[in-house]
């Protein structure tokens, strides 16, 4: 496989929250590898992470390709060299969860990933989150996952990381279901209002629903930006075959929430980008 070129896209994100230490923390987010990865494809997306100094480190899923036989050790040699340093935030996407749910079709494909990653400091968040944290001016100090720190830190910014499940039948290029606020709280709770709640929510379909929520961000993947970037937020077609979603890549604003919609890291089945560049994300967030 021939090396593939990576860009950096950064944002700066407003936070507003009362209860919140003013100040700024550094993310880098990254999404759809797709269990594709090289020696020097990995270097270059290391060393642009590395370049940014992010306080956290966050992935959106599809690090993996769910289909009959197809091996993980790519993905997961690279979650390790991700996680040697720092914790990775690691949510689902469809093809995660498609090998969770359907060991009848994949096999032990998920446990052998989990297994790969069991000592490494990549933390799955599934239907669940970790509450972090994160110095003004250092390195993020991790609560245990799935409890609430009580009261802030002094010199830090509680932040709150959440992986949302989203179920397989969201996913239908067929079929449009509506997502409501109602069963995402049935999934992953409601937002803790004394945190900066970040939402790992693959599909960018329901940004609005995100929102509605309660997230101050939402990180979203699985468009690979519409295959053909044509402009603003706008590409060719999405994976469930919405010709010109305008939900395609970057910077959503609704109300005091934000998304980011990266094009992602790889791409598979059909291998095309046109004006449409892999890339990682770093975003500072910026307590107001």
């Amino acid at each position: 496989m021939s090396s593939r070129k990576y860009i950096t896209a950064k944002y700066s994100v407003p936070v507003h929250g009362c209860a919140l230490p003013a100040g700024s923390f550094r993310i880098a987010f990254l999404s759809d590898l797709h269990n594709a990865c090289s020696e020097a494809e990995t270097r270059e997306i290391l060393s642009r992470i590395a370049r940014e100094k992010p306080d956290l480190i966050l992935c959106g899923g599809d690090m993996i390709v769910a289909r009959n036989r197809q091996p993980v050790n790519a993905a997961a040699r690279f979650m390790k060299r991700l996680s040697s340093r720092m914790p990775v935030y690691l949510g689902t996407g469809n093809h995660e969860y498609r090998a969770r749910i359907y060991p009848e079709v994949y096999g032990d494909m998920y446990e052998q990933y989990r297994a790969l990653l069991a000592d490494t400091k990549v933390v799955f968040l599934e239907d669940s989150y970790a509450d972090v944290d994160v110095p003004l001016h250092g390195r993020p100090e991790e609560k245990n996952e799935g409890t609430a720190a009580s009261g802030n830190t002094s010199g830090t910014i509680p932040v709150r990381i959440l992986g949302f499940d989203l179920p397989a039948e969201y996913y239908s290029r067929f079929r449009r279901h509506t997502l409501d606020v109602e069963t995402m709280r049935e999934h992953i709770g409601s937002p803790d209002p004394e945190r900066v709640n970040i939402l790992l929510a693959h599909n960018p379909r329901y940004m609005d629903t995100y929102m509605d929520w309660g997230a101050d961000l939402v990180l979203c993947g699985h468009y690979h930006g519409g295959m053909v970037r044509l402009w603003g937020h706008r590409g060719l077609v999405s994976p469930d075959l919405v010709p010109f979603s305008g939900k395609c890549y970057g910077h959503f604003e609704k109300g005091e929430s934000h998304a980011i919609v990266t094009s992602g890291c790889g791409e598979h089945t059909v291998p095309i980008r046109i004006h449409n560049p892999r890339e990682i994300v770093s975003a500072e967030i910026r307590i107001c």
